[in-house]
């Protein structure tokens, strides 16, 4: 079973997907301190009286998705949480993530320990443990099978506007491509993953893609 989470500035909605069907809830959200955190509460309870494996968040606003993921996670560790880009329309994000949570149940997945996906020739990682730790983020997923770092363009050294990894497309085959940014220096990712197809491909992008902005937003 997966869930989505979609916060506005008036409600939170949780979208339970199962093997059978769906269940929608909806909470009224005040901004109150206390009130956030009761209704956060509520809202990981009920995830965990139904045994949900794969959480998602999406929102309105990006501060409302920081909003949520700040008050989730301390409910639900160690479940992993990803988030997702904003949505103003709740029912255009339940309807992308039903379609990437009954693929999930198509794609093939590897046990192999993370820091033995990565591969290639190019040794060297840019943005030294933060770039590391972005790189590992992408291993942990049990639908990336290999890591290749590639070349990298500009000053190696920079040191300036912080690390960040973005993934930014899928190939006919399902693998993608990613760019490892520190400063003014980019490097190329390339990331095989377990999908057979640019369809799920991009259902694997998404995923990780959550996956990189809750570790880029600790």
């Amino acid at each position: 079973m997966g869930c989505g989470i979609h916060v506005s500035r008036l409600r939170a909605t949780v979208l339970l997907v199962g093997k059978y069907g769906n269940e929608t809830m909806s909470f009224r959200r005040y901004d109150d301190d206390v009130s956030l955190r009761n209704l956060y509460e509520v809202i990981a309870e009920k995830i965990y009286d139904r045994r949900v494996e794969d959480i998602y968040i999406s929102g309105s606003e990006v501060e409302l998705i920081d909003e949520a993921l700040e008050f989730l996670r301390p409910f639900l560790y160690p479940f992993s949480i990803s988030t997702t880009d904003t949505f103003s329309d709740e029912k255009e994000f339940f309807s992308r993530l039903e379609k990437t949570l009954r693929t999930k149940i198509r794609l093939k997945t590897v046990d192999t320990a993370p820091e033995d996906k990565i591969h290639g020739s190019h040794s060297t990682i840019i943005g030294g443990r933060e770039g590391l730790n972005l790189i590992l983020s992408l291993a942990k997923s049990p639908y990336v099978k290999k890591i290749v770092p590639g070349v990298i363009e500009g000053n190696a050294t920079s040191a300036g506007g912080g690390v960040k990894l973005k993934l930014t497309r899928s190939d006919d085959k399902g693998n993608l491509r990613a760019l490892l940014i520190d400063g003014s220096s980019v490097q190329q990712v390339h990331v095989i993953t377990t999908a057979s197809s640019k369809e799920e491909g991009e259902t694997v992008m998404r995923i990780l893609s959550g996956l990189v902005h809750s570790s880029q937003n600790p």
